[in-house]
């Protein structure tokens, strides 16, 4: 008798977050670089801003996904 094994699907949601989570860590290496790279004070401004808004994204999105994660986990 062979034994299938069901592969379990991963939630739609779940699927997004990861890859908002990727990219808004790919927006924070480019703005990090970007940063790094000038010295111009409105292109080191923009930069900042830059920074703070990818950082901000990227919390919120980790914060998304604990909390589904939290949601998986029996308790």
């Amino acid at each position: 008798m062979k034994m299938l094994w069901k592969k379990e699907k991963t939630p739609k949601k779940e699927v997004f977050l990861k890859k908002a989570l990727l990219e808004a860590q790919r927006n924070l290496q480019d703005a990090y670089a970007g940063l790094a790279n000038v010295n111009e004070p409105d292109l080191i401004d923009s930069y900042i801003y830059e920074l703070n808004a990818a950082n901000l994204r990227y919390q919120v999105i980790l914060r998304d996904y604990k909390s589904l994660e939290d949601q998986k986990s029996p308790l």
